[in-house]
């Protein structure tokens, strides 16, 4: 079957109405549920033969938060998809009004390759509760995860429904070509640029989930051995190869030996078994971005990790004292490469952030309930925490997106469902009363009448 044919497809499905029955969209959400916990052990294989990815971490990071997802939105969907009561206006008093959410209509996911299960289902799961059709498109750079996620919706859905599309640039192109009523789109900025050219084709709205140059600092004041911890373990989820992973650390000159001593002793714990052998850990994706993270090594003194093996395109997680004009210090690194820089005021902290790429997330490590919220208000980031790296992903009542070049839209429980719906209005009038001074003729007497009431 073509691209344009599947497309058709779907919106012929979509146009039957039957995804409009909130017991439609329970139903396929309890279907993908039951997809994910009967095949977690196949998709789980397919991870380790694409990345080496633990199991453990695997699970944990795909599978499992698409599972509390699902069930946050069985429980709130029928909520969430009843009409709105909205407040009347003066205006056009008497009057009841409603807002009802519906639809896009055929929808398109594009998802990226460093977690190939969770970028491309979690907004599935907004898709589907909003009451949409979807053709699904993973990252080739995952094709052994691609593979499987097809065989086992096939065995599922209703390809009129849902289908997972595998293919590489050139499907992708051949998807953009077709007027999807939304596109959803996780990945690099360059990709994004011409996903929103070709959207811009159609006049087709567009969510952008990009990447950024995310910050964490650490001020003088913090738990430094919790800072530690938490800070190596969102860097190293999935070898830094992480949206939201910590970037580069901004530390203050009175918590530098401190802390420093504070990451070789987590480092050891985190990434050296008790024989002394290295963890195993998920490999960088291709050799291109293996290449590239390794030449950032040569870019500051490494202090901790730097050992790499490129039979495996293995990085061991590394701590890099930098200059923070160093590419390593501008460019998104995307990999378990931990550079940092040493602050003393305040007026650092904004200057550096500002000369790098939007963050995508903020990370702040201080007890200090006064500079947490100033740099809350001042700095602009998608979203973050206070004393902790990466747990804002966990919580489905709180949106999840980018600010200005690191994308826009958000998602995630509620957020999702409305990024995939559409808003209509509705005003209910009566027949009585019906004023003759709305219609015309139109008199001077009335008009006065009117601007002194609304000019007092």
């Amino acid at each position: 079957m073509s691209v344009s044919q599947l497309f058709d497809n779907q919106k012929a499905f979509f146009d039957t109405h039957q995804t409009l029955s909130v017991q439609f969209r329970k139903d396929q959400l309890r279907a993908l549920r039951k997809l994910l916990t009967d095949h977690h052990e196949s998709l789980l294989d397919a991870l380790e033969a694409d990345f080496n990815k633990p199991r453990y971490e695997a699970y944990i990071t795909e599978i499992l938060p698409l599972l509390h997802e699902i069930d946050h939105h069985l429980k709130h969907i029928k909520r969430w998809a009843a009409p709105q009561r909205a407040k009347g206006s003066l205006l056009i008093f008497p009057s009841r009004n409603r807002i009802l959410y519906r639809p896009f209509g055929t929808v398109l996911i594009i998802a990226a390759w460093n977690y190939p299960i969770h970028l491309l289902l979690m907004p599935l799961i907004g898709a589907i509760s909003a009451g949409n059709t979807a053709i699904l498109k993973p990252s080739e750079l995952a094709p052994e995860t691609a593979r499987t996620l097809r065989q086992i919706f096939d065995s599922q859905f209703d390809p009129d429904y849902l289908r997972v599309v595998e293919g590489g640039a050139e499907t992708g192109k051949k998807l953009l070509e077709n007027p999807f009523d939304l596109i959803f789109f996780t990945g690099g900025r360059e990709t994004g640029k011409k996903i929103l050219r070709a959207a811009a084709e159609y006049l087709t709205p567009t969510v952008l989930e990009l990447g950024g140059k995310s910050p964490a600092i650490i001020h003088h004041d913090a738990d430094l051995e919790l800072a530690a911890k938490r800070i190596w373990w969102g860097k190293c989820i999935n070898s830094g190869q992480t949206c939201v992973a910590p970037d580069y650390l901004m530390i203050h000159k009175n918590a530098v030996d401190r802390f420093i001593g504070h990451l070789k002793r987590v480092h050891q714990e985190f990434f050296t078994s008790k024989n002394g052998t290295e963890h195993p850990d998920t490999c960088i994706v291709h050799q291109e971005q293996y290449e590239r993270l390794v030449r950032f090594l040569d870019q500051g003194e490494v202090l901790l990790g730097g050992s790499v093996d490129p039979d495996r395109r293995y990085i061991e997680p590394t701590l890099l004292r930098s200059d923070p004009s160093s590419p390593v210090m501008k460019e998104e690194i995307f990999g378990p490469i931990l550079p940092f820089i040493v602050y003393e005021e305040m007026e650092e902290l904004a200057r550096q952030i500002e000369r790098n790429p939007d963050p995508l997330a903020f990370y702040l490590f201080t007890k200090d309930r006064q500079l947490q919220n100033t740099l809350i208000e001042e700095i602009p980031f998608g979203g973050g925490c206070i004393n902790d790296t990466i747990m804002h992903l966990g919580n489905p009542h709180l949106p999840f997106g980018g600010v200005r070049r690191s994308g826009f839209g958000s998602y995630h429980g509620e957020h999702s469902f409305k990024t995939f719906s559409y808003q209509k209005s509705i005003t209910y009038k009566p027949a009585w009363p019906d004023p003759d001074f709305r219609y015309p003729p139109y008199t001077s007497k009335m008009f006065n009448l009117i601007k002194k009431y609304f000019h007092r």
